[in-house]
């Protein structure tokens, strides 16, 4: 089957289960399928050229192009996410002709410095946004713009304005900077691990042998409480260590 431009208002608007049915053999590689539904909304296509006619641009250049993001629309649509393609197409082809005329208008300079570029992905990324509830790929930015998606991932990941670490989040009174795990101790911590150490070592170094395996076990340090042979001592015996280790703290 071949599509016919000629004549788009000759064609009958599609149900949505008409859509969703088209779409699922389009999936599968069903070429009919899918020129039957770029005729079906060549109308659609039509409709949003024509708002350009008199305002100094070429109808046929007009209609080419917003044939064109028909097509793209025809060949992106994802009929599970629920909405109607006329949905998705009319974003498409809006797209599609706001391209051909920023490129061709006199009275729109567009300069070429990223800053420009920058604006127009946010623009496009709202506007999606707005239409379907999700965030479009830098993929069908870079498409919906026309130009290479790696230098555009490279422009707009550059432009990204940096954040003070003393700036506030979102007025909680905490800044960027006290979020950031620090990899390194802090040499206050350093200095009171080391004079906590020492205070340690100064303790046990007045202890018996059985009173450091006491300890040991009570901390559960590496001594195993059920292993009488290697540590004899009586429940009643550890009570009455406990108890004069209370008194002394």
């Amino acid at each position: 089957m071949h599509v016919n431009y000629s004549n788009p208002l000759s064609h009958k608007l599609l149900t949505h289960e008409q859509e969703v049915s088209l779409a699922q053999k389009i999936e599968k590689g069903d070429k009919s399928a899918r020129d039957m539904m770029i005729q079906s909304n060549l109308r659609l296509a039509f409709s949003i050229a024509k708002k350009y006619f008199n305002k100094g641009f070429d109808s046929d250049d007009l209609l080419q192009e917003s044939n064109i993001g028909l097509i793209k629309a025809v060949d992106r649509y994802d009929w599970r996410k629920g909405f109607r393609f006329s949905t998705y197409a009319h974003w498409w082809i809006q797209q599609s002709v706001r391209r051909h005329i920023l490129k061709n208008s006199s009275a729109v300079n567009i300069p070429a410095h990223a800053k420009s570029m920058i604006w127009r992905v946010n623009q496009i990324k709202k506007e999606y946004e707005e239409e379907f509830g999700d965030q479009p790929t830098m993929t069908t930015v870079a498409e919906v713009l026309g130009v290479d998606e790696r230098w555009l991932s490279e422009v707009y990941n550059s432009s990204r304005i940096p954040i003070s670490l003393d700036a506030q989040i979102g007025g909680e009174g905490r800044t960027f900077g006290e979020t950031i795990p620090d990899d390194k101790a802090q040499i206050d911590e350093c200095l009171d691990r080391e004079f906590l150490e020492k205070i340690i070592r100064s303790a046990i170094s007045t202890l018996s042998s059985r009173e450091m395996k006491i300890l040991r076990m009570r901390f559960g340090i590496s001594e195993n409480p059920s292993d009488h042979e290697n540590f004899p001592i009586t429940k009643k015996q550890l009570n009455k260590i406990k108890g004069e280790a209370h008194e002394h703290a």
